[in-house]
């Protein structure tokens, strides 16, 4: 009976987290337009997805879905008419929803960025036949802390009713400029799905996500062998990304290249920091150029086992490939070619080749 007790209780919450959702409420708010000559008749919600307007992500950065309560329509409807009020003097517009998401993504290592999205329609009856006569697309961003992810919520609803206020003025002004186009449709366009799953405006400004590179690597030069820990953290928005880098390696130099020298170990421990550039290729293929400074301690022991150390100081540079799966999770590998000068007391110049694995978190 107790281990019934647990399974029931373990399958409520799985049930829980698969329901999850967050729920929003325009907050009810007015905004003023000049001697409005029309009014929202009807709001019709012709989505693609009408199960919710999006997601945030709770404290374990898993995706919640948004609902606009008590439904899209509605909610819209209720918050337009509290600034555009129905007169018998005014005309009668259908307002069709063809897009509305909100959404957000890590976008550095410290900033949130929130989106929000729209794109409506506006319709006009001429006895039985159906004028379209403006259609707008808008978007706003918001960037938080990550320590205020609990607020972008919040932040959506009144981005929600942003974009609604923006697009009704927007509207407004050019109906009273005349700058209106008709074309007449059929009307079976509003009870039909919309094709729209993303934003034209918004094509070309991708909102990115922010990931981090934990690598491994192993190294084989002219002089030296070793291996490198190296964490890369960047944001996708960009065809070409440019993140910081920090390692910690060791090395060691080759037999060949200190025979007949005065030292018969030498190692070499150093921390680097500096930019690479990722450049998309293909879908999970990206060229690697880096360029870091190493800085270290150069640890020797000569023929009579007299140990001695050398401050190491460099710079260095590398040229390859790394493969980098689009999920949040994942494996990535390279290779590359690699440069290296360095105040070293055996030598001043190497080269060689890289191999790396880890994971992308």
């Amino acid at each position: 009976m107790k281990y019934q007790s647990i399974i029931l209780l373990a399958c409520l919450l799985l049930a829980q987290f698969a329901t999850a959702q967050v729920q929003i409420t325009l907050k009810p708010a007015r905004f003023y337009i000049v001697s409005p000559s029309f009014y929202i008749k009807k709001v019709i919600d012709s989505r693609k997805d009408q199960q919710n307007i999006g997601y945030t992500k709770d404290v374990l950065e898993e995706k919640v879905a948004i609902k606009l309560k008590p439904e899209v329509p509605k909610a819209i409807q209720v918050f337009i008419n509290q600034s555009i009020v129905p007169t018998p003097q005014a005309t009668p517009i259908i307002l069709q929803v063809l897009y509305l998401q909100v959404k957000e993504e890590q976008t550095s290592s410290s900033e949130i960025t929130a989106r929000a999205e729209i794109k409506l329609a506006f319709y006009e009856k001429e006895q039985a036949k159906l004028k379209k006569i403006y259609s707008i697309e808008h978007y706003e961003d918001k960037v938080f802390a990550t320590s205020a992810q609990s607020d972008i919520a919040d932040s959506q609803e009144k981005s929600i009713r942003g974009l609604l206020e923006h697009c009704l003025k927007k509207f407004a002004e050019e109906r009273k400029a005349k700058r209106l186009t008709a074309e007449y449709v059929s009307p079976k366009v509003l009870s039909e799905s919309s094709a729209v799953s993303r934003l034209t405006i918004t094509k070309n400004k991708p909102l990115g996500q922010w990931h981090n590179l934990l690598t491994f690597k192993r190294s084989a030069g002219l002089h030296t062998q070793g291996w490198r820990v190296s964490y890369v953290g960047f944001s996708d928005r960009e065809e070409v990304i440019v993140p910081f880098m920090f390692s910690l390696g060791q090395s060691q130099v080759k037999e060949t290249t200190i025979k007949g020298a005065e030292y018969r170990v030498i190692d070499a421990y150093t921390l680097g920091f500096g930019t690479q550039v990722y450049i998309k290729l293909f879908s999970n293929l990206y060229a690697n150029v880096a360029l870091n400074v190493p800085v270290g301690l150069e640890v020797l022991r000569d023929r009579q086992e007299k140990r001695s150390h050398n401050f190491l100081i460099g710079v260095g540079s590398k040229q390859g490939l790394m493969y980098i799966p689009k999920s949040s999770l994942g494996i990535v590998v390279g290779g590359s070619i690699f440069q290296q000068l360095q105040t070293s007391r055996v030598f001043s110049t190497n080269w060689g080749f890289e191999l790396e694995i880890g994971i992308k978190f």
